[in-house]
């Protein structure tokens, strides 16, 4: 059965990003897995952006009968503070914690690739190298 582990929006985030930056050879075994592992966490991603949106609409500037003020590019205008709650707000969406069920399928063609330790089961984080434990 699927490990449930704790992950953040930050978390899935760098995780959109990396499997974005992947390269993988079409066809491939690593190409079908990063999809299939992107089209699961669609729906997460999703909902990371309706809320992302929220707060933006939340924080946008509005005259003062209520009408929301768009700039000459149609994007939402913000006062001073306007920005610096939004930015707070962000940054609690941010590190706002979700449960998730780890993939649990073969690691064939995906088990170098580090970054998806947590998400998928199998896959261990890459261990710091000894040049960078003497660094710190």
């Amino acid at each position: 059965m699927a490990q449930k582990v704790t992950k953040t929006n930050a978390e899935l985030l760098e995780l959109v990003r990396n499997l974005n930056m992947t390269p993988a050879e079409k066809g491939s075994k690593k190409e079908a897995k990063l999809k299939k592992i992107a089209e699961k966490i669609k729906k997460l991603f999703e909902e990371y952006n309706e809320q992302r949106e929220d707060i933006r609409l939340d924080h946008a500037f509005t005259a003062p009968n209520g009408v929301l003020e768009l700039n000459e590019k149609g994007e939402y205008k913000f006062t001073k503070d306007g920005i610096k709650a939004m930015a707070k707000d962000m940054k609690t969406l941010l590190d706002k914690e979700f449960d998730f069920y780890q993939f649990t399928f073969s690691t064939e063609g995906i088990d170098d690739l580090h970054f998806l330790a947590g998400w998928v089961e199998g896959i261990e984080a890459e261990k710091p190298s000894e040049e960078d434990e003497q660094v710190q």
